[in-house]
C-alpha cells in the first residue's frame, strides 16, 4: 500500500474522487491542529512513512507547513512529491526537488493571475486611485482615461501565466507581443519574439508585464537601461519573481517620470518589510504575493494532482514533471 500525505482539506473537497484510488494508496491526512490521521479508519498516525504526497495552498497558508515539510523532508523513500506551485524557487520547495525522486509542477494559476494583471491594469488605465481620491473628498471630476483596447502590451516570460493574460487582452482589442526563448506562434500573442528582442520591445509598450522565473539570467532583468528605455506614460508590471527587479533602479525611475507607475505582486524580500519605501512610494502598487489566490486556483490543483495520481497509479508518464 501507497502512503500518500495530502491535507486534510483535500480530503474533506475531494473524497469521492480520493475513494476510487483505495485500493492502492492510504491517505495519510495533516490537519491544522497537527494531527496526522488515516483517511478511511480516522487512526491517528504517529511519524508516518510517506511514499508520495501533495503540497497546496491548504498547506502554505495554514499552521503546519513547517511539519509538512519537516515530514517529507525526514522521510526515507519519497518518490514523488506533486506541488501545486509553477515554481521552484522558494527555498523548502528545493529541498523538497532534491529529497523526492519525482518532482511534478503546476499551471492552473494563470487563470487567476490573468484576472490578477487585468484588474490593476484597468485601474491604472481608468485612473482608480484618482478618482478613489475625488470620491473620499466629494470632488465631482471627470479624468480622461485610457483603453485596453489599442494599448500595446509586452509580456516577458510568454508561458502559462503570459498566454492567459495575452488571450484576454486580445479579445479586448489591446496588441500583444510576447518574449520568450522558444520563438513560434502562440495562442494570445500578435507576435512572439526572442528575450534579446527586450530593449527594442520596451520601447514601444503602453504596459510591460513581467512574467518569468528567477534564474543567474533573469535576474534583475529590469534595471536601469530597461527602465530608461520605458515610455513616460507606460505601466510596469510583475507578476514573475521579485529578484527579477532592480527595485532602487525602479525607484529612481519612477522619481525621474519614466514609467508611469509600477504594480508589484512579488518583491525580492517577502514579506516586505513595514519600513521599506516601495510601500509608500506614490507610484507603486503592491499586492502581497497574492495574485494567484482563489478558492478555484485550490480547485484547479486538486484537479491537476488527481489527474497525475492516475497516471503515477497506471505506470504512466507524469504532467509537467521536472528533470
Amino acid at each position: 500500500m501507497i502512503n500518500c500525505l495530502i491535507h486534510d482539506h483535500v480530503c474533506r473537497r475531494r473524497t469521492a474522487e480520493l475513494s476510487a484510488f483505495a485500493d492502492k494508496i492510504r491517505f495519510v491526512l495533516l490537519a491544522d491542529d497537527g494531527v496526522f490521521r488515516d483517511s478511511q479508519t480516522g487512526e491517528v498516525l504517529t511519524d508516518p512513512e510517506i511514499d508520495i504526497a501533495f503540497g497546496n495552498g491548504d498547506v502554505w497558508f495554514g499552521p503546519q507547513a513547517r511539519l509538512f515539510f519537516k515530514t517529507l523532508l525526514s522521510t526515507p523513500k519519497l518518490d514523488w512529491f506533486q506541488s501545486s506551485a509553477a515554481g521552484v524557487d522558494n527555498p523548502g520547495l528545493q529541498k523538497l526537488r532534491a529529497a523526492a525522486n519525482r518532482y511534478t509542477t503546476n499551471h492552473t494559476q494563470s487563470e487567476s493571475m490573468s484576472e490578477w494583471v487585468l484588474w490593476q491594469a484597468l485601474d491604472w488605465l481608468k485612473r482608480g486611485p484618482e478618482h478613489r481620491a475625488n470620491a473620499a473628498e466629494g470632488v465631482w471630476k471627470p479624468l480622461d482615461q485610457k483603453d485596453i483596447h489599442g494599448s500595446r502590451w509586452l509580456i516577458v516570460g510568454y508561458g502559462s501565466i503570459g498566454t492567459s493574460v495575452g488571450t484576454r487582452v486580445r479579445a479586448l482589442g489591446g496588441h500583444v507581443t510576447g518574449l520568450r526563448r522558444a520563438v513560434s506562434p502562440s495562442e494570445g500573442a500578435d507576435v512572439i519574439l526572442p528575450l534579446s528582442s527586450l530593449e527594442e520591445e520596451v520601447a514601444k509598450a503602453d504596459i510591460v508585464l513581467l512574467s518569468l522565473p528567477h534564474t543567474p539570467s533573469t535576474e534583475d532583468i529590469a534595471g536601469e537601461d530597461f527602465f530608461a528605455s520605458m515610455k513616460p506614460d507606460a505601466l510596469f508590471m510583475n507578476i514573475g519573481r521579485g529578484k527579477l527587479v532592480d527595485e532602487g533602479a525602479l525607484i529612481a525611475a519612477l522619481d525621474a517620470g519614466r514609467p508611469s507607475h509600477a504594480v508589484l505582486d512579488v518583491t525580492r524580500e517577502e514579506p516586505l518589510p513595514a519600513d521599506h519605501p516601495l510601500w509608500t512610494h506614490p507610484k507603486v502598487t503592491i499586492t502581497p504575493h497574492d495574485s494567484p489566490q482563489t478558492h478555484a486556483t485550490l480547485l484547479r490543483a486538486d484537479e491537476t494532482f488527481l489527474a497525475n495520481l492516475a497516471r503515477y497509479v497506471a505506470g504512466e508518464p507524469l504532467e509537467h514533471e521536472l528533470d
